[in-house]
């Protein structure tokens, strides 16, 4: 059954090859046609004209194509900063010393946002994170945190060293009374 059913395949798709062959020679065939008829210079224009149409085309398709996916690229990046600034913020209020309110609906859409758009050294930092949080290691969670925004950093494309982590941390978390 299945030899049947390759030479079948095999025969429709050279009767396909034969006939897009044919098609093209056709095509070919009136193409010469049109021009044999037409005065030498005429045709020398017309050809050279119908060469350009088709170069232009070319490169309004190609640049339509960039142009659409440099926009789904810009959409993604937005939803990708989006999340990272819940991330930061999220992180931001479990880290500060003043009582917490309940944030684990906001922990259910961080994870979501991030398993959609986040990349994967922020998913590690922020599951490294989470572990230390319920392991009670408070003490590595603000150092976690910095290691964390440079993730973000470097995903966005920020410039970002790798020593930055621990004045990032204290730009966005006050010193914690001794």
């Amino acid at each position: 059954m299945k030899l049947i059913g390759r030479v079948v395949a095999l025969l429709f798709g050279v009767s396909l090859l034969f006939a897009i062959g044919f098609g093209a020679w056709l095509g070919f065939q009136g193409v010469v046609a049109l021009f044999a008829g037409l005065d030498p210079q005429v045709a020398t224009v017309t050809g050279i004209g119908c060469l350009v149409a088709l170069a232009a085309a070319w490169g309004i398709a190609r640049s339509l194509r960039a142009a659409v996916r440099q926009g789904r690229v810009m959409a993604l990046r937005e939803e990708k900063t989006a999340a990272y600034q819940l991330f930061v913020d999220y992180w931001k209020e479990r880290l500060q010393p003043q009582a917490r309110t309940d944030l684990s609906g906001k922990l259910q859409l961080l994870d979501r946002l991030l398993a959609l758009y986040g990349g994967a050294a922020v998913i590690r930092a922020h599951t490294r994170l989470r572990d230390l949080e319920r392991d009670g290691r408070h003490s590595d969670l603000r150092t976690g945190f910095g290691e964390a925004l440079v993730a973000i950093r470097k995903d966005l494309g920020a410039d970002t060293p790798h020593d930055a982590a621990h004045d990032l941390e204290r730009l966005l978390l006050p010193a914690v009374a001794a």
